[in-house]
């Protein structure tokens, strides 16, 4: 590397400020790692990275020293177009140290998927976590199907348009030399026809199908504007944009942006690294006027035609995530004669993938996201936090989410989904839009779901169908999910049941849904003790099935031929957590998918004060009696079921029959406000809620014996441990826009504050 002169003055007011961050000391002079100031990026290029090196003399005068392969471009305004990659990204000095592997003192060489970042250890200055790898890796693998089905999607959407429209010129011409002219179609005849019509053109469009490659379609269609755009909403360092670039098929546009300009730094330091310069957008280019494939090889009209798309390439930017999706709500197929005088001067279209991953909460990105997303498309969504969803903090969770979770609940992995979930879609309501989960699942200590986005105001009118309210008993495990409203005739549709009474027509009626007291319930019917209600949550399926068992299949092929898809379809690369994702999906595959929240077997005998039931019998005996059961993907104690409570109790009484559980020891909490060792009766006596439980009849068969079907279960790592220890949350980024930001105060440092907690 050699140095290139550039002579920047900063500014007098308060100069010091601009070297607070990352100093150590030199034989003559100091070197400092900072941000350059607005007036000297005035002075010198815009092109120029935001975090560079400086030698510091006694006076202000700076020398900017870069690597060649950074100097600005003057041919062209695309940054680092052309460029070859030949040196590290971050500048040394002859006087600096290094590593024994060739690193900057201090930094890390972190490779993940395709892509290779160096990261300082000594700092927390953008965030970046090894826990999500798993939830990267399985971002990854999901986003790249949803090339595939997007691709699919658009190609049918085009042959049914060009098929109809033959078929119908074929219908017309048929008409016309039919002899009998006279005879008048009946509404009934005309009925059959259509519906005959309609079925030739599905099983033409079906039979095409088999000949098209889907996969090659979506890598194909990066090029021209059928390619897929995706927004990672706060990037950090942008590790998992770059291995969408270069590991999603499709791809045709990728923003990159984040509120610390520092973030951005690092995301294009990243770029270069990673030989990517050549794919950062320009900048100057205007979005798209025309598309360059406005009509199929018939000569029809597309109608998926798109208007103002975004360059293609690697877009880097400093911005806030809600006002890029509140300025991108222009669907891309609306033609601009159509646009409002705020679209006009603002021309920018939806994206066709969101990923938000952000530390805590995305509630607050959501309304943005739901609006900047087109139809059809696909939101990735991340929460970390469990402490609201969980219970810990319901008042927290309800001014988030608008649902009150239960506090101690034995299916809080669930219901934090099912929260989450809840608000997406009441969100999307508001703007004429459904949800259609794919997947959601909890993993280590956050929630991660990805749900396609659909313009169906037909489907917001059954939204209230897939809500709930909870009823959970203060007194032991028992719970009822009731619905918000019921619907006769769309329920029957939905779960794909007829009229068991054909002299009665079903009802297209919503109404009101019921609680446990209509259940013949006013009190749990076990204890006696009252309900608790919490809620509302989502209680649709949680997940795509048939997408999961693709999952699933790719990632059995993929293990196969050393991490690769032998298809050419995704994962193109080896996925570093191929086979824990793969035991999540498997576990995800197998869980009843109309049934919401599950049991916690632990829970259960410990209110009964026995040992836990071994799931395989416990599992068998629901089986036996006629139930379905299941298990959860996130805890190896839940037993998801559709039997009802009294059922479940049942087992556990037959159990507690046949091994007796130990009585009850005396717990000192019963005893609250006496004197230590007093025999006096307790202030606030308790029922004896195990009593309660097991002195009622069983009145269900109960049988132990293990299914047959039971040895069938297909092979996976279910419930995979820790990689390693700490592996958990890590501290918030402290942002190099603030260098004081997220540092102690010093030893003896008077500077006025607020006053800390001991």
């Amino acid at each position: 590397e050699r140095e290139q002169s550039a002579r920047f003055v900063l500014p007098d007011r308060q100069p010091m400020a601009h070297l607070q961050r990352g100093y150590r000391q030199l034989t003559t002079s100091l070197t400092y790692r900072l941000g350059v100031s607005s007036t000297a990026r005035a002075a010198g290029s815009a092109l120029l990275p935001k975090r560079n090196f400086f030698t510091v003399s006694s006076s202000l005068d700076c020398k900017l020293k870069l690597p060649i392969h950074q100097q600005p471009n003057t041919a062209t305004s695309r940054p680092f177009a052309n460029q070859s990659t030949t040196s590290a990204i971050m500048p040394s000095n002859t006087n600096d140290a290094a590593t024994s592997n060739g690193l900057p003192k201090g930094y890390e060489k972190i490779s993940e998927g395709t892509i290779t970042m160096h990261y300082p250890q000594s700092e927390n200055s953008v965030f970046y976590n090894p826990v999500q790898v798993q939830n990267r890796d399985l971002s990854v693998l999901m986003i790249g199907m949803y090339a595939e089905r997007r691709a699919e999607r658009m190609w049918v959407t085009r042959k049914r348009k060009e098929v109809r429209k033959r078929m119908s010129q074929e219908q017309r011409s048929a008409t016309a030399a039919a002899v009998d002219t006279s005879s008048k179609e009946s509404k009934v005849e005309r009925k059959a026809r259509m519906a005959q019509f309609e079925k030739d053109l599905d099983a033409e469009v079906e039979a095409a199908k088999a000949s098209v490659n889907f996969t090659k379609l979506a890598q194909e269609s990066a090029t021209t504007n059928d390619g897929m755009s995706i927004f990672e909403a706060l990037a950090a360092s942008g590790l998992r944009s770059l291995r969408y670039w270069k590991e999603v098929p499709g791809l045709r546009t990728m923003v990159v942006n984040d509120l610390d300009p520092g973030a951005i730094d690092l995301a294009r330091e990243n770029v270069i690294r990673n030989g990517l310069e050549g794919a950062l957008a320009n900048e100057g280019d205007e979005h798209n006027k025309d598309d360059t494939a406005t009509t199929t090889e018939e000569g029809n009209i597309d109608p998926l035609k798109k208007y103002n798309l975004r360059p293609p390439g690697i877009k880097l930017q400093v911005g806030d995530a809600t006002h890029e999706m509140y300025m991108s709500r222009i669907p891309p197929t609306l033609h601009p004669s159509q646009y409002n005088t705020t679209q006009s001067k603002y021309p920018m279209t939806q994206y066709d993938v969101i990923d938000l991953d952000p530390y805590g909460s995305a509630a607050p990105f959501l309304d943005g996201a739901l609006q900047s997303i087109v139809d059809g498309g696909l939101m990735c969504i991340t929460c970390t936090d469990m402490a609201a969803l969980g219970g810990s903090h319901p008042e927290t969770c309800y001014g988030r989410y608008g649902a009150f979770p239960v506090q101690r609940s034995g299916y809080l992995q669930e219901l934090a989904l099912r929260i989450l979930l809840y608000h997406v879609s009441i969100i999307a309501g508001r703007y004429g839009r459904t949800i259609r989960p794919v997947l959601s699942v909890g993993m280590a200590f956050y929630c991660r779901v990805f749900v396609e986005v659909w313009d169906d105001k037909a489907g917001v009118n059954n939204l209230s169908l897939s809500h709930g309210h909870l009823f959970q008993s203060i007194k032991c495990s028992s719970f009822h999910v009731t619905p918000v409203a019921t619907n006769e005739s769309v329920s029957a549709k939905q779960n794909g049941t007829t009229n068991k009474n054909p002299n009665k027509k079903l009802s297209n009626v919503y109404r009101n849904g019921r609680g446990p007291c209509d259940l013949g319930e006013a009190v749990c019917s076990e204890t006696g003790g009252s309900y608790k209600l919490g809620g509302p949550i989502w209680t649709g399926p949680l997940h795509d099935l048939d997408v999961v068992n693709d999952a699933i299949a790719r990632l059995e092929k993929s293990e196969e031929n050393n991490g690769i898809n032998p298809t050419g379809g995704t994962p193109v690369h080896p996925l570093k957590m191929t086979k824990t994702l793969h035991g999540l999906l498997v576990s995800v595959s197998e869980e009843l998918p109309d049934v919401p929240l599950y049991h916690s077997l632990p829970a259960i005998c410990s209110t009964v004060n026995s040992s836990t039931i071994p799931r395989k019998s416990f599992n068998a005996a629901l089986v036996n009696a006629g139930y379905r059961v299941s298990a959860y993907h996130k805890d190896p104690g839940a037993v998801k079921t559709d039997a009802p409570n009294h059922v479940v109790w049942d087992v556990v009484r037959g159990w507690c029959k046949e091994n007796p559980p130990q009585p009850r020891k005396v717990n000192k909490r019963h005893r609250k406000g006496e004197d230590p060792g007093s025999n006096a009766p307790p202030k606030h006596p308790h029922s004896d809620v195990a009593s309660l439980i097991l002195n009622k009849e069983i009145k269900t068969k109960i049988d132990f014996t293990i299914p047959e079907s039971f040895a069938s279960r297909k092979k996976a790592v279910r419930y995979a441990l820790n990689p390693e220890a700490n592996w958990g949350p890590k501290a918030a980024a402290s942002g190099l826009g603030n260098p004081n930001k997220g540092k102690r105060k010093a030893d003896g440092d008077t500077t006025e504050g607020p006053a800390q907690k001991k």
